[in-house]
């Protein structure tokens, strides 16, 4: 009788899981899959391993041989799914209500087996054990709280007690509508956390380029003067262009800003996005071509060469002012993005710190890391639709080098912003559900 077991079956999605198979025949083909099916987004991944001389197929020292991924990799069966067959082009995998887990389904099967043959109505795949976990972004005790304040809109979440917490604004970019995921999973571990959409949710405007940055310097006002929130300055982090609005907020907020993380972001003013527009006046931009846009074969659009990649084709008079800041920098650059120039970019942003006698940055750049550098193990997003144009974007990177970037960057964030922020470690609880726990398929090996 085989038998899957997890560990645990549930747990925060940054978190690791032990993932073995028992009571097989020594030197046994398997394949072992994972399935996750999101508000009808459907994810997956598989892994092809030979049993060992006891019977036993464990994830943290057993390589792949073939499948999704290959080597030793235990969390590989979630940080490199891929959408399934018959999914939109672009998809992405995002948990919208955060208050419930992911739920994946792992499957062990007999021989190996593909993706097509997973689909595939002519052949009878025998399973052999099979079972359910559940990954989270909210601990038990974080309250969601929906904010309407002024002409401010988004969720704080808020760990539990009265405070004061240190305090986190939290942003995207032109997917817009809202993403809490991140602002959860950072509650999750103590801070209170604030998802700031800036356009498409509600009664925002639709149209980032009339986003005036007025809108996030009340944001930080709103949440500086929240009594829930140390007193002492909070931190800020946005990926893309939410990258590029907070590298202007840490320059026109003066000491309320006490850290920021730029996830592929733009230190340089660019065209159509809310950092390069200011009380109403609008700042010159980047010289960027469209000409240089191109369409693959399978419809996706390349925006590689729409951006200087080079320092001597930019014009660095468009850069902004960030010296004005006495905020701390991290810089996180996926050096395999094709939506920004990323790693150029961060480069060029620190030297010009540098330049102006400051040592208030730090880079982390990640070789085979595309654009959106999410909370480990979430799977790489090589390519997504971006609503707002009505197109499918590269955006790049390896699931190997993306999955160890995701890791190393949320782990060193996490460091960053209690190390400016302050604030202690809560112990963290995932929600008390009904366990599916292990399901075990009797077969005659």
């Amino acid at each position: 009788m085989a038998e899957l077991i997890v560990m645990p079956t549930s747990a925060f999605i940054d978190e690791k899981m032990s993932i073995h198979v028992y009571g097989l025949q020594k030197s046994r083909s398997v394949t072992i899959r994972a399935f996750v099916d999101e508000r009808g987004r459907n994810f997956e991944a598989y892994a092809h391993f030979h049993s060992d001389v006891n019977g036993t197929v464990q994830l943290d020292s057993h390589p792949s041989l073939c499948g999704s991924y290959r080597g030793v990799m235990p969390m590989g069966l979630f940080s490199h799914m891929q959408p399934s067959p018959g999914q939109k082009a672009g998809v992405r995998l995002v948990k919208k209500n955060v208050t419930t887990p992911l739920v994946f389904d792992l499957t062990v099967y007999e021989g190996f087996l593909s993706t097509e043959e997973f689909y595939s109505r002519t052949s009878a795949h025998k399973i052999l054990a099979k079972t359910t976990v559940e990954r989270w972004y909210m601990a038990k005790d974080v309250e969601r709280i929906e904010i309407k304040s002024g002409n401010i809109r988004g969720t704080l979440f808020k760990p539990k007690g009265d405070g004061p917490f240190p305090g986190i604004i939290d942003m995207f970019g032109t997917a817009g509508g809202i993403m809490e995921f991140r602002a959860a999973l950072f509650s999750s571990y103590g801070f209170a956390c604030l998802s700031l959409p800036f356009f498409g949710y509600e009664d925002l405007t639709k149209n980032p380029v009339e986003v005036d940055m007025v809108y996030f310097e009340e944001a930080v006002d709103w949440l500086v003067n929240n009594p829930l929130v140390m007193d002492s300055g909070i931190g800020i982090i946005g990926v893309s262009a939410g990258a590029q609005t907070v590298l202007k907020l840490a320059t026109i907020c003066g000491s309320k800003i006490k850290a920021c993380v730029c996830i592929n972001g733009s230190p340089f003013y660019t065209p159509d996005e809310p950092s390069r527009l200011y009380k109403g006046k609008v700042q010159p931009t980047l010289n960027v071509s469209t000409e240089r846009v191109f369409v693959e074969e399978d419809g996706v659009f390349n925006i590689t060469r729409y951006w200087p990649n080079k320092p001597e084709d930019i014009d660095h008079s468009t850069m902004m002012n960030l010296e004005d800041s006495s905020c701390q920098f991290l810089f996180i650059a996926g050096e395999e993005d094709k939506t920004w120039s990323s790693k150029l970019f961060s480069t060029l942003a620190c030297k010009y710190l540098q330049k102006h006698g400051k040592s208030n940055w730090k880079i982390l750049s990640y070789p085979g890391a595309g654009h959106l550098i999410e909370p480990p193990y979430a799977p790489l997003c090589h390519k997504c639709y971006v609503a707002i144009s009505d197109v499918v974007v590269l955006y790049g990177g390896h699931p190997d080098g993306h999955a160890i970037a995701q890791e190393d960057s949320w782990r060193n964030t996490l460091a960053f912003f209690r190390k400016h922020l302050g604030g202690s470690e809560p112990i963290r609880s995932v929600p008390s559900h009904d366990r599916l726990g292990m399901i075990t398929i009797p077969s005659k090996l």
